[in-house]
């Protein structure tokens, strides 16, 4: 049975200002009105009318119907206090326009009618959606695939997929609009576990809106998979002269699945109001090291930042409340042999930042044709080789959030968000570097199931303290982390959020101006300390994030 194949010219005026003209009944201030009247249609005639109940004290629901060629309203049904839909299965004629109201009464009082306007098309000429297969589930995604028909000449078209812990889910419930509609009508889209619970059971549907109707597709039932766990190493706080009371820094030898692994994490309470992250760009790429002596004794501890091309930091930094910079589409690949090297796709970047008051989060950022920064609590869930989502706006991937920090860099991708990880290494149908939930499109060098290079990463705890990690990689001492192992690792550090900065020969821990790494550019310094292992050079880098003195 084909689920939605009604044509809906949605109504919000709901006629509540016309009421008394359409039924006779004017508002009752004691019973709420309903509202958010969906119509879905069953059959040729048989259509399911759905609303939600806004009194607590109703008697029940009327159930109206007028042609819109007419004047007079019909009530055709009553229905018990809390009940939330009505299937109207006589009367109605293909063809028809039809007003479908609903109004609530008690023993005393009776809500205004809040209506909706439908048109009945003949079967076969209207808009459809259909699933395509099943719809799956990994530990961090929904996906699905489904066909949209018929939507040739329609405006205002919309389509995606909606869900609820409830049967038969509307657009009214949970929803993520999809991505462009390839030629053959197909399109591929997934629901990122940011949008999700585990343990729970979701009814899923692909809808379709345009000007004229809302229509969707049979209902499947999933569930996350297991997610990933913390892993808990065995650290050794570390005394350092040079950090104040309000930094602890501590560092681990401990075996990381069987490998060996050198580690140091800093956490970091900006509550007391002597401590803050801020983040640097210098003039010209220059070495943590150098980077945190040029602070005069101000920067406590310094990390690399973010990702940078031909000596320019590429994505966003947030310096003093001052943005700068862009989030630009990206290439499938960076191998220039591969067939998508010149296929470009528009991303969010996962950032971590923090407001005037010092409150850390994470978020996932994009910029619009004019380089307008917005910031999003879901990615733009991207997918290397499939359908392309349209160019990062104030309301794609949904509605930007509000916020305002003083100081943020971008880099990616997100580890955690929400304690939850967002990202793994399932494979879609394309084959070997093309995963379902590499949302931010991040090259191979950096993601993958088997890539351990050196890593750093910053995140939060719910207290609000900042951690800031590095690892060694690639050498014998330390063979470094994967992405899944790093988000692991900052999970059961008892972040809720992180996000991954740029490692490899980036990675680097400056204490005060003590390199505690020091392959290449990945570093942190403590004081005059750089902690992490050097053998391979001290790289410059184009930005770093760390704990400061505050002003």
């Amino acid at each position: 049975m084909k689920q939605i194949i009604f044509i809906a010219i949605l109504l919000t005026c709901a006629f509540g200002a016309c009421s008394s003209d359409n039924d006779g009944d004017e508002q009752s201030a004691s019973v709420q009105a309903p509202s958010d009247i969906t119509i879905e249609r069953m059959g040729k005639t048989k259509v399911l009318l759905r609303w939600k109940d806004n009194s607590n004290n109703e008697t029940g629901f009327s159930i109206l119907l007028r042609k819109a060629d007419t004047s007079e309203n019909i009530e055709i049904a009553k229905v018990s206090a809390n009940v939330t839909e009505y299937t109207i299965e006589n009367g109605l004629e293909e063809g028809n326009i039809y007003y479908f109201g609903v109004r609530a009464f008690s023993a005393t009082n009776t809500s205004r009618a809040i209506y909706e306007l439908y048109r009945l098309v003949a079967l076969g000429d209207e808009p459809s959606i259909a699933i395509i297969g099943s719809i799956k589930a990994n530990s961090t995604c929904i996906s699905s695939s489904y066909q949209v028909t018929n939507i040739a000449g329609q405006t205002n078209v919309k389509y995606g997929l909606c869900w609820s812990t409830e049967n038969t889910p509307t657009i009214n419930d949970q929803k993520q609009n999809g991505p462009e509609v390839a030629e053959d009508g197909k399109v591929f889209q997934v629901i990122p576990n940011t949008l999700l619970d585990y343990g729970k059971s979701y009814k899923v549907r692909a809808f379709l809106t345009t000007s004229t109707g809302t229509y969707y597709s049979a209902e499947s039932t999933v569930s996350l998979e297991t997610e990933p766990q913390a892993i808990q190493l065995t650290w050794n706080k570390l005394t350092k002269s040079t950090l104040p009371a309000e930094i602890e820094l501590y560092e681990t030898t401990s075996n990381l699945n069987g490998s060996n692994f050198h580690a140091w994490y800093a956490i970091g309470d900006l509550s007391t109001g002597k401590v803050e992250v801020r983040v640097h760009i210098p003039s010209s790429p220059a070495t943590i090291d150098t980077q945190s002596a040029s602070f005069n004794g101000d920067c406590y501890l310094l990390v690399n930042g973010g990702y940078f091309y031909n000596g320019n930091h590429t994505g966003i930094a947030v310096i003093n409340s001052i943005k700068s910079g862009s989030v630009s589409a990206v290439r499938g690949s960076l191998k220039t042999g591969d067939t998508e090297y010149n296929s470009m796709y528009n991303v969010t970047r996962g950032t971590f930042g923090v407001d005037a008051s010092g409150k850390p989060n994470v978020v996932w950022t994009g910029t619009d044709a004019s380089s307008n920064v917005f910031y999003f609590d879901r990615p733009l869930p991207s997918v290397k080789g499939e359908n392309k989502y349209g160019i990062v706006t104030n309301e794609n991937p949904t509605t930007a959030i509000s916020w305002s920090p003083k100081y943020a860099l971008s880099a990616g991708p997100v580890l955690l968000k929400d304690k939850k990880i967002p990202f793994d290494f399932t494979e879609t149908s394309k084959g070997t570097d093309y995963y379902l939930s590499n949302y931010e499109i991040i090259p191979y060098d950096i993601f993958g199931a088997n890539v351990t290079p050196d890593r750093t990463a910053i995140g939060y705890r719910e207290d609000g303290k900042v951690v800031i990690f590095i690892c060694d990689g690639r050498i014998t001492a330390s063979g470094g982390a994967t992405l899944t192992e790093l988000a692991q690792i900052m999970k059961g550090l008892g972040c809720v959020g992180a996000i991954n900065l740029d490692g490899g020969g980036s990675t680097g821990m400056v204490v005060g101006a003590i390199n505690l790494d020091g392959g290449g550019s990945t570093g942190m310094v403590v004081g005059d300390e750089h902690l992490n292992d050097m053998t391979g050079g001290n790289r410059a880098v184009v930005s770093t994030i760390g704990f400061f003195k505050k002003n």
